[in-house]
């Protein structure tokens, strides 16, 4: 079995996430997949409720 690095392996993620965002999906999901990525690139909870307007 091939094993992925860490690195690697959010690099895949970061590429599977990207391509969610762009594909056509409701609000509410499109929401949830930014918020996803605005953590990944490290910023935090309390800002980007602030930023997307959820709780």
């Amino acid at each position: 079995m091939n094993k992925l690095q860490p690195q690697e392996d959010m690099e895949k993620e970061k590429t599977l996430l990207e391509c969610f965002i762009k594909s056509d999906m409701d609000a509410r999901e499109f929401k949830r997949a930014i918020a996803v990525r605005m953590t990944m690139a490290g910023q935090s909870y309390n800002e980007i409720s602030k930023i997307l307007g959820v709780s």
